[in-house]
């Protein structure tokens, strides 16, 4: 052939029939699930009789049968009313032994999305066994770590589900990520019950939270009612300190159960070990608040080591004061760095504690003039032991501090 032929056959240019393949893909789009609908339409009339055909089929010759069934066929049987509640559990076995028999990756996706909205079923749980035998679930692609936990739950002798309730709770791999890779449906029963058993399990393991992240375990919390929340939540608060606490977590049971002083009757749940350490955290979290202008955390520190001493700690806003309740004495403290006065309890509950809530003290305008009338010097009023001691935050404040507060907590005043 001459360079003229040749010519004639190879061209500079070519040309893709783009709008052609956009067409296809836009019908392959609108018919994806046409299958599913012919053969849903066919079964309605079909299906009663492979049901009847099935019944009369004695188990040792069901494999006979399914290979001699249409695809269209077999598929009916997993797309059609199953797992056939109005049919005999022999019935229901011998279609499961039918879908292994004629094994096709449609009969194994579907069965998974089944299995995850009814998870308890038995037959659901035997045909989902008999199918993973067959290719473990190649159709979910997974990676070696997540197959062999796979692998784990499929041989659990508690179930499936269980097994993957603690393959979930072994991992590294994030509960979020697990789920889209196994392709576990939102808001089925089968996520409902994992969640529920990674935070039963989970909420007492720092580990699981450190996996997941505070804010994925309170969104998963925020989900459950008042009475699902107060068990689960009694699983993380029981173990723990209230240094050990996360901020999230425990700012949403605040947040749901409210002040533990003002509405206790929604801690009876709690154990009182376990609900003075809630209130502990409350009172460290106050402090910090308090003192979130110093420049150096010193008033913070210094006051944190007193925090399991101390019954409560009260804010005020605007300006800035903090009474903090000891047993048998009272400590204000303000934001505005200055001197903390220390008061006898009956004198301070009796008569600084009411100045905070007089007519004269919301309506003034003035930080110096309110913060004044909390600063009393008296030693006594009207016969109740009141001011103790004034301690500025100036020099070797701490040692100073140190000395009076323990003097203080020991009852010599």
């Amino acid at each position: 052939m001459s360079k003229m032929e040749i010519n004639r056959y190879y061209y500079q240019f070519t040309f893709k029939p783009q709008q052609l393949a956009e067409e296809r893909r836009k019908i392959e789009s609108k018919y994806k699930n046409q299958a599913n609908v012919i053969i849903r339409k066919r079964g309605k009339m079909l299906l009663p009789k492979l049901l009847g055909l099935i019944r009369s089929t004695p188990v040792e010759q069901i494999e006979d049968l399914a290979q001699g069934l249409k695809k269209m066929e077999v598929l009916m049987l997993i797309y059609e009313d199953y797992p056939f509640p109005d049919e005999s559990l022999d019935t229901v076995y011998k279609i499961n032994q039918i879908l292994t028999a004629r094994y096709s990756i449609e009969v194994g996706k579907t069965a998974w999305v089944l299995f995850q909205h009814g998870y308890e079923e038995p037959v659901l749980e035997d045909l989902l066994q008999r199918i993973y035998s067959i290719d473990r679930f190649a159709f979910l692609g997974l990676e070696d770590e997540l197959q062999h936990h796979l692998d784990q739950a499929f041989v659990n002798n508690q179930g499936t589900a269980e097994g993957l309730a603690a393959a979930l709770f072994q991992m590294e791999m994030k509960t979020q990520d697990v789920l889209i890779s196994l392709r576990i449906e939102k808001d089925s029963k089968l996520e409902a019950y994992l969640m529920r058993e990674l935070l039963e399990r989970g909420l007492a393991d720092d580990r699981i939270i450190r996996r997941d992240g505070t804010d994925f375990i309170v969104r998963l919390l925020d989900k459950y009612s008042m009475d699902d929340y107060k068990v689960l939540i009694k699983n993380y608060l029981e173990l723990r300190k209230y240094q050990q606490f996360h901020n999230m977590i425990l700012q949403q049971a605040v947040d749901r159960l409210r002040d533990p002083r003002e509405r206790a009757v929604d801690w009876q749940f709690l154990s009182s070990a376990a609900l003075k350490e809630v209130n502990s955290w409350m009172i460290r979290k106050k402090l910090q608040v308090l003192f979130e202008k110093d420049p150096d955390n010193k008033r913070l520190n210094y006051w944190k080591q007193f925090i399991d001493y101390m019954q409560h700690v009260e804010l005020i806003q605007d300006p800035m004061i903090a009474f903090i309740y000891f047993d048998k004495f009272a400590v204000v403290e303000f934001g505005e760095m200055g001197a903390a006065y220390f008061y006898h309890i009956e004198g301070f509950n009796s008569l600084i504690y009411p100045i905070s809530n007089s007519s004269a003290f919301r309506n003034s305008r003035s930080r110096q003039n309110k913060e004044s009338m909390l600063k009393v010097t008296e030693e006594n009023r009207n016969g109740i032991p009141l001011f103790i001691v004034k301690l500025d935050h100036r020099g070797n404040w701490v040692y100073k501090f140190d000395y009076y507060t323990r003097e203080y907590l020991n009852g010599a005043f």
